[in-house]
């Protein structure tokens, strides 16, 4: 069987079987261009994990009637959040893009000390990355869509995680691995929330301040690595982890 066409609708919160749901017109505009033909069969999904099965009716606005609605898929392991010092370029597209496809729930941009990039909220930077994880979560089957944050000061990310959180700051000088502290430490019903550095390093205030705010240091690798491969490579383990 082929893989169904997917398209982002704004809730599917009230959606039950033999409803309709207009398509907003971006994705009107994409089921358009893909020739899309009244009683084909599509999926649609919304930020909040919900899917429903469907098909194409005819005329216009189009819209899906409804045959099937999945709730979210629950989770055993808690949400993943990334907090991150931004790359230069393109890098920080590709960093939002790959941690989508890896399940990420949030991505953070951070700023250290020695940060580099700053992304202000109303930029079109992040207007830019936010419209890259939503293709990256279509593209991928997630049936939800990773959220980019606002900037926040590192000081601030710390004061602000949630209770029942297992906050873990990457550090290449650290004793454990990754895998060993996510195995011991994230339980089920937990969220998990990575620090990912400049590529300058953090400074000893920034260490001093995440030790006493209890969060726990793991490496990855023997290598120091960029900002980016160090998100995506801890995504992977989270990923991989949450199986």
């Amino acid at each position: 069987m082929s893989k169904l066409r997917r398209f982002r609708v704004d809730s599917l919160e009230a959606a039950a079987v033999g409803a309709v749901i207009t398509l907003p017109e971006t994705e009107a505009k994409h089921a358009r261009v893909l020739r899309l033909q009244p009683g084909e069969a599509v999926e649609l999904f919304d930020a909040q994990g919900r899917c429903a099965e469907g098909s194409i009716e005819p005329g216009e606005p189009l819209v899906v009637r409804i045959r099937t609605v999945r709730a979210p898929r629950e989770e055993g392991r808690g949400t993943v959040t990334v907090a991150v010092a931004w790359p230069k370029g393109k890098r920080a597209g590709v960093l939002v893009e790959k941690c989508s496809e890896l399940g990420v729930n949030c991505i953070l941009p951070t700023r250290f000390a020695r940060s580099i990039v700053s992304k202000d909220e109303e930029s079109e930077g992040i207007s830019r990355l936010r419209r890259i994880a939503a293709e990256a979560a279509k593209q991928c089957g997630r049936g939800d869509v990773p959220e980019i944050g606002s900037e926040k000061a590192f000081e601030q990310v710390l004061s602000s995680a949630a209770k029942n959180t297992l906050c873990v700051l990457l550090d290449p000088r650290a004793g454990e691995s990754l895998a060993t502290v996510l195995e011991r430490d994230w339980h089920a019903g937990m969220s998990l929330l990575l620090i990912v550095g400049p590529e300058g390093g953090f400074t000893a205030e920034e260490m001093h301040a995440a030790d006493r705010a209890g969060v726990v240091r793991a490496r990855m690798a023997e290598t120091v690595l960029r900002v980016e491969t160090a998100a995506l490579a801890a995504c992977a383990i989270a990923a991989c982890a949450k199986l």
